[in-house]
Formats: structure tokens, C-alpha cells, sequence
């Protein structure tokens, strides 16, 4: 493996590319914080809880701020550098509407009392996962969302587009739609960026074999063994009407909620129609981080002044930066999936030091880094970094220092093929002699660096797709199944599964969990329900936080371990201009999300 350093500080121009703005507020003398409160009842009086009150207009940065009311309906919240003339206010509750409200405002203090009433047709507030067809233990169910939900929302606005064209058609014109629809999808997925300027990703081209494969549904990643079940069942069983959803009680089909009267979600609005996949924190670094895959750079964001500065990713031809996550040392370590590298960038010296592959290697796709329970990017006992690569189904090994790869194939469940068997996260167990990986259509497998060889495999049932995991300093392991809506709890000192807990909105669809050592807690990334859950380890309590839009499909999730707030992005799929009915004033959902949980 090949690598090459590149130090930005030499480029003029370069280091501090643009300062594009999240709007930052004009220069001048700061105002004075605006002090936002007030009380939310219900019809007859009664407090009302768990009312998001998303506030917009009077500030630019962030562009959102979101308190909740508590057990007594009452709400606060401090916005600092406001305009009160520009204050806007939305309640929301899944199952409530506002029936009236009165406002005052005084110097320094806007003051609001709102009154909610029950709405029968949730049609328009429900999540995408109450349009999900069937129920858990149904093998269709679970293999539906795994292979429906892993771009974007299964029930996305552009999915309830193309299946109300489908209403009144016969069952045969409804499966023929529907195949249609997932052989476009092949094609689609092999492309990244905004309608009219998308390429092919991972280095492929139209006349290239590995194209004509990845295509060919035979040795796709939508295979015949899934889109077999999928197609039909979607034909048959999936809405084509939604204007009408009665009986939804929010609790009983979400879980608990975990919001306080101190909970505060803020959104950042970022330049640009990108692709923002993952974000990241490093310690040393007040910024946060993150990547635009389909424009080839990185990005730092100043939560203080919405200021973003871009660092392009050296080199010839698409990059394609995928996985982001820091390391102790003040680095972060980006996945190139479509070079078929990994970068190692100094957030200090803004020095990158890219990791190419090996010659020869095709069609590679470098996906997850393999971390700690810090999510910090963990050497192994010989120095070696260890990544996934979901397009051979191997572990890379990398020497930092000398930059020389080993490739170690790994197990393929009877009739799998590489591709289509993803393997995917990676965790280094406390000893940094294993590599646990997953596979969303095989194994949770072990891997000991030292004697070179597999030693444990987990097989799972189709769809259960396991994806990228937490690890604690005692080695037990955290593993969302994605399809199945679980969360599996796993002894990597036995090798042995302790428990699985289901998630209260099966359907979710959890791609991701971070580890968080304080609160002793599990938090759990979703991408159908647009909301984030905890799961408290010691009591094996679910709560959930809303989040303060649709389609707020959620990759990875940050934790600052110095305040203990929650950093991710919305990152579905396709990307570019989008309607601001659904997304917001700017008509986009490139954002990045701050969440304090308030506890």
C-alpha cells in the first residue's frame, strides 16, 4: 500500500477554502439573550408533556432550537443574539394539534400559552415506520426493511409519490411496478450526487465487468433471494393511500419519551445541497466535523458562529469519504471508498496522509475503521489499523508508520456472494487482539491479529442485518440488527449472546449504536422513525427523543464526552434541492444536529 503526505498549510487559499456561512448574524454589538417560555394545556386545562416547540426565525445560528414541555406543560429557553420580531414557534406532538395560543413580549422575554387538542387522522405527523406493512416475527417484515430502508426512508415522500400512482392497479401491475422500481435501484445506488451531475461511484464504469455485476440482480446487492420476497410483498401489502392513520398513540407505538424540561435540539444548516453522511469529534478540537461524500471534502463546523471551513481530500479522480471517526491523538481517520484508501487528517495541522490500496486491488469500497469504546479509531497490539472492505468482504490490516496493507478474506455464508454480503462496522475488542465485523447478510464474526484466523461466527436470520456496533472497555458487545429492530447484547470474552432487546418501534430500523460510558447508556441511531432512542444498560430502559423533522434518517451518532451532548446528520438518500414543505426554509436536509438530552 502506497500512502502520500500533503500538508494544506502550503496551499494558499486552501486550508481556509471558504468560510461558507450558516448564515452567522450581523457584525455588530451581540443582543441581549431572548428568553422564551411559556405553558402548554390541553382542551380541558390539563398540562400537556413531550410538546416539541420548534423554534425558528429568530436567530441564524443554529437554524432550529427545539425545547420540550414537561409534566407541568411548562417550556424555557435561553436564545442567544435573538430578535423576537423574528420569532416563530411550531408545536408538535404526534396525536395533537394547537387550538389556540396568546403571546406577550416584554423586554428580554417572549411569553406563550398554548392550547392543544386531539387529532384523530395522524396521517401527516406519523413517522415513515407506521406505513411499514406487517408485523415483527414476520421473516417478510424484517427482510422488507433491510433492504428498503438502508438510503433512505421507506416511506419517504418520493416512496408515497410512486406508490399512490399505483392505487386501483391490479396486483400483477403493482409487482411489475414494483420490480421496475428495485432494478432502478441497482442502477441508482451505484450513482452519488444530485440529479443530472451523479457518476458512478467506487471507480466503476458503465463498460467495466464489475458494473455489469454489480447491476446483474444475480450478483447485486439487491439479489434475488431478498427482492423474491420484497417485490410481492410490497405489491401486495404496502399502502397507496396516506391521507388517513387513526388510533396512533405515541407512546404505545414509540416508547417512552426521554425529553426534559431541559432537553434542546438544535439544527445547522450547511451550504451546500451535499451528501453528508457522518460527523465526528476529536478531543483538543472544539469543532465538529464532517464530511460531504459526493463533493470529495471534509468539513469543520463552528457550533459557536455557524462558520464552516472546507479541506478537500487530496488526490486524482473521486474519493468518495465515507466513514469518519478520531482517534486519541487528535486525527481523524476517513474511509475513500471510491480510491479504495483511508486518510489520516490532523485536525491541528490540517496535514492529511492518505493510505492507498495495494496494486491491483478492484472494485475494494473501504468502508468502517475499526474502534474502541471511545469510538476513537484503536491500533491494534502490533501498531496496525484495522477497516472493512464491502466490496471484496476482507479486513485490511494497515501499518501507519510504513503504510503496508495485508488483506484477510473473510467467511461467506453458503450461497453469498461478496458484494451482496456487505460486510460492514468493525470494533476492536479491549486486548486489540480481535476485530469483531459484521455482515448485513451473514455473520457477526471475530478476528485474532495475532494467529490470523477467524474464531467466532454468529450466524442470523435474513433481514436481520446486523450493522455497526459499540464496544465497552470489558468487551461486551452492542450490535444493532438493522431489519430486525433490535439491539443484541454480546460477551466477546465467551463469545456467547446474553440477550436481544427490542426496540419499542420495531420498524425504526437501527443502523447504528454509540456507547456512552457516563450515563452508562446505549444510544441507538434510526433511520425510519425519525427520532434517536437510549438504552439504559442497567435497567434496560428505552426512551426516545424526537427529532424536529421528516425524513430525519440518521447514520452515525457523536458524543461529545466533555458535555455529554449528541452530534449527527440527517444523511438519506437521493441528495440536492428538496421541498421546503418537508425540509424546511432552505429546502434541504443537510444538516447537522446537536442534541442535549437534558437529563
Amino acid at each position: 500500500m502506497h500512502s502520500r503526505r500533503i500538508n494544506f498549510r502550503s496551499w494558499i487559499g486552501m486550508a481556509l477554502l471558504a468560510v461558507a456561512g450558516l448564515q452567522v448574524a450581523t457584525a455588530g454589538a451581540a443582543r441581549a439573550p431572548l428568553s422564551v417560555q411559556g405553558k402548554v394545556l390541553d382542551a380541558a386545562g390539563a398540562p400537556l408533556p413531550f410538546v416539541r416547540l420548534n423554534l425558528t426565525g429568530a436567530t441564524q445560528v443554529p437554524v432550529t432550537t427545539s425545547v420540550f414541555s414537561d409534566a407541568t406543560g411548562s417550556f424555557h429557553v435561553e436564545l442567544q443574539d435573538a430578535d423576537a420580531a423574528q420569532l416563530a414557534v411550531v408545536a408538535f406532538r404526534i396525536g395533537w394539534e394547537e387550538a389556540s395560543r396568546t403571546q406577550s413580549a416584554s423586554a428580554g422575554t417572549v411569553s406563550l400559552a398554548l392550547t392543544m387538542q386531539r387529532l384523530a387522522n395522524v396521517a401527516e405527523q406519523v413517522p415513515a415506520s407506521a406505513w411499514i406493512p406487517g408485523k415483527p416475527g414476520d421473516r417478510s417484515f424484517h427482510i422488507l426493511i433491510n433492504e428498503c430502508a438502508g438510503c433512505h426512508q421507506l416511506g419517504a415522500e418520493r416512496v408515497k409519490q410512486f406508490a399512490r400512482s399505483l392505487a386501483g392497479q391490479p396486483l400483477a401491475t403493482r409487482q411489475a411496478a414494483w420490480d421496475a422500481v428495485v432494478q432502478y435501484m441497482r442502477a441508482q445506488a451505484l450513482r452519488i450526487g444530485p440529479a443530472g451531475k451523479n457518476h458512478l461511484r467506487w471507480g466503476l464504469t458503465e463498460d467495466s465487468a464489475d458494473y455489469r455485476a454489480a447491476i446483474a440482480p444475480a450478483t447485486s446487492f439487491f439479489s434475488p433471494r431478498d427482492t423474491d420476497v420484497v417485490i410481492p410483498y410490497l405489491a401486495e401489502h404496502y399502502p397507496t393511500r396516506f391521507d388517513h392513520y387513526t388510533g396512533y398513540d405515541d407512546v404505545a407505538r414509540l416508547g417512552e419519551y426521554g425529553v426534559t424540561a431541559n432537553t434542546r435540539i438544535e439544527e445547522f444548516q450547511l451550504p451546500t445541497f451535499g451528501w453528508t453522511r457522518e460527523v465526528s469529534m476529536t478531543p483538543g478540537s472544539s469543532l465538529l466535523w464532517f464530511l460531504e461524500l459526493d463533493a470529495d471534502r471534509l468539513g469543520s463546523l463552528d457550533p459557536a458562529t455557524g462558520a464552516v471551513v472546507w479541506y478537500p481530500v487530496p488526490g486524482d479522480g473521486p474519493q468518495g469519504p465515507h466513514t469518519l471517526n478520531g482517534d486519541e491523538e487528535g486525527n481523524l481517520w476517513v474511509a475513500l471508498e471510491e480510491s479504495y484508501s483511508i486518510a489520516r487528517f490532523n485536525v491541528h495541522t490540517h496535514e492529511w496522509r492518505i493510505y492507498g490500496p495495494p496494486p491491483g486491488v478492484k472494485f475494494a469500497i473501504t468502508h468502517d475503521t475499526a474502534i474502541n469504546g471511545d469510538r476513537h479509531v484503536q491500533k491494534d497490539a502490533q501498531g496496525r489499523v484495522w477497516l472493512t472492505l464491502v466490496g471484496l468482504n476482507e479486513l485490511w490490516s494497515v501499518q501507519t508508520d510504513s503504510g503496508a496493507v495485508k488483506r484477510y478474506p473473510m467467511p461467506l455464508p453458503e450461497g453469498e456472494e461478496p458484494f451482496h454480503v456487505f460486510i460492514y462496522g468493525a470494533a476492536m475488542d479491549p486486548s486489540r487482539k480481535r476485530v469483531w465485523w459484521t455482515q448485513l447478510h451473514g455473520y457477526l464474526g471475530s478476528f485474532n491479529t495475532e494467529t490470523e484466523k477467524v474464531e467466532t461466527l454468529v450466524a442470523f436470520p435474513r433481514g436481520a442485518a446486523p450493522r455497526r456496533m459499540a464496544i465497552e472497555d470489558n468487551g461486551m458487545l452492542w450490535v444493532p440488527l438493522y431489519g430486525e429492530g433490535q439491539l443484541l447484547k454480546f460477551d466477546t470474552r465467551t463469545g456467547k449472546e446474553l440477550a436481544r432487546y427490542d426496540m419499542p418501534d420495531r420498524a425504526g430500523a437501527s443502523y447504528s449504536v454509540t456507547l456512552d460510558k457516563k450515563r452508562h447508556a446505549v444510544w441507538v441511531g434510526t433511520t425510519n422513525s425519525d427520532r434517536i432512542y437510549r438504552f439504559d444498560i442497567d435497567t434496560a430502559r428505552w426512551r426516545h427523543y424526537p427529532l424536529p423533522r421528516k425524513e430525519a434518517f440518521l447514520r452515525m451518532v457523536e458524543l461529545d464526552a466533555s458535555t455529554g451532548d449528541l452530534w449527527t446528520s440527517y444523511a438519506n438518500l437521493p441528495i440536492g434541492p428538496r421541498d421546503p414543505k418537508i425540509y424546511g426554509q432552505a429546502g434541504s436536509n443537510n444538516m447537522v444536529v446537536r442534541i442535549h438530552p437534558g437529563d
